[in-house]
């Protein structure tokens, strides 16, 4: 019993001794370790952009530099120095370096098309006109409106009654919405139209080129 009590004994010596041991040669590498760090200089600080270049050919001048804008300074990787081919940038004034407006090409039309460009009279402009005017005669003139059921029908002016529809008994006479007009003819020719737009009522009949001609 002595005996292995002896032994445990000595194993648990030679335990803490290499404890010991290790703990005191962390520490030696620890202080080894500062006096390096402290021995070593201060790290370079790092390079500006600017200084990056081997020389100063490397480097372009500072376009920016040269009219004064340039926002990095001497953070710039381009070179501020005067450049002495720089050339300062043509301003352009208000009204100066604009393309001139290009004219439009003017179409030539006939005097006929250029008076059915001109706004269309009412029907009951037309209706007085031939009411009023001697040189018409309402006997001869055919009305054209549109029917309900039947579609565009032809009816002789003289048997419509041009009153306000609102005001008349339709079955007494023969009143029509205006709108429902389409057209008018004198001597089976067609002096006005809604949907050509043809108006000889008011403008006088004139010749017409062969590329209107209708």
């Amino acid at each position: 019993m002595a005996g292995e009590q002896d032994l445990a004994q000595t194993g648990r010596e030679e335990e803490v001794g290499n404890q010991i041991q290790t703990g005191g040669e962390e520490r030696e590498l620890q202080t080894q370790t500062e006096e390096e760090r402290a021995g070593q200089p201060a790290a370079a600080a790092p390079k500006s952009p600017s200084q990056e270049g081997d020389t100063i050919s490397d480097r372009q001048f500072c376009v920016f530099y040269q009219s004064g804008s340039c926002r990095f300074g001497s953070q710039c990787i381009n070179l501020h120095e005067p450049d002495p081919n720089y050339t300062p940038p043509k301003q352009n004034k208000r009204g100066k370096g604009r393309k001139p407006k290009q004219k439009k090409e003017e179409v030539v039309v006939c005097e006929k098309c250029e008076k059915q460009r001109h706004k269309l009279r009412t029907v009951m402009d037309v209706v007085k006109r031939i009411q009023w005017d001697d040189s018409y005669d309402p006997e001869s003139v055919i009305v054209g409106y549109l029917d309900r059921f039947d579609g565009i029908v032809e009816e002789d002016f003289a048997n419509f009654d041009w009153s306000d529809v609102t005001t008349v008994d339709d079955w007494e006479t023969f009143c029509i919405p205006k709108h429902r007009v389409y057209y008018f003819k004198i001597n089976e020719e067609i002096v006005w139209d809604r949907r050509s737009r043809i108006d000889l009522i008011f403008n006088p009949k004139i010749p017409t080129c062969g590329n209107c001609k209708t």
